[in-house]
């Protein structure tokens, strides 16, 4: 498995085309910047379901990214898109960003265009399970069917859950970051189960 998830990466980092730095498929506002690259590759068991594949990069406030499906034997079906940073979180405001999805329609639900927030909560100074969290709230046209919602929180041991309702489906993952690079995950996308491995924005 661990091999597969090298593989995998390595498949996202040199195949996959170039929605901004998800959470599982929903996008967040915080948006890569120059020099950031973020990878992500989740296994489904005995690849029965497919695997997915995610990549972005960041330009300055602007970045590109993609999130790549292959079906057992066939060749990866790849969604590019590209989201821009309208106002960066502060201590004051939370990160807003505009973006489009699946720029060349290469899915059945075709071209999106969104409006998203993400904003860190202090949720952490009244619990000692949770150590961060964040919130992102956004809304669609198109592709991306009206609001969608999601939020990543960090808890004691290195371990984190997130969860999302994509504005088709509900998500989740469970993961376990060891470094500040590297994070182990395992996934319950579209009621398919999923094991994968993410390289978090590192700058080049």
């Amino acid at each position: 498995m661990i091999r597969q998830l090298a593989l995998a990466i390595s498949v996202a980092l040199m195949a996959t085309v170039a929605a901004a730095n998800p959470l599982i498929l929903a996008p967040t506002a915080t948006t890569l910047t120059t020099g950031q690259v973020r990878a992500e590759a989740a296994l489904s068991s005995g690849n029965n379901n497919g695997r997915y594949y995610w990549l972005g990069t960041g330009l300055q406030q602007y970045e590109l990214n993609a999130i790549g499906f292959q079906q057992r034997g066939q060749k990866i079906e790849g969604m590019a898109g590209i989201q821009t940073s309208f106002l960066p979180e502060t201590s004051l405001s939370p990160a807003i960003a505009f973006g489009i999805s699946d720029i060349a329609s290469q899915s059945p639900d075709g071209i999106g265009i969104y409006a998203v927030v993400t904003r860190h909560l202090p949720v952490g100074q009244a619990s000692f399970l949770i150590q961060d969290f964040a919130a992102t709230v956004g809304v669609g046209l198109f592709g991306i069917k009206g609001p969608f919602t999601g939020f990543e929180a960090k808890l004691p041991g290195k371990f984190f859950v997130q969860g999302e309702y994509d504005s088709h489906d509900v998500n989740a993952a469970i993961g376990w970051q060891p470094t500040d690079l590297f994070r182990i995950k395992a996934y319950s996308i579209r009621s398919d189960t999923y094991f994968g491995a993410e390289l978090v924005p590192m700058a080049f």
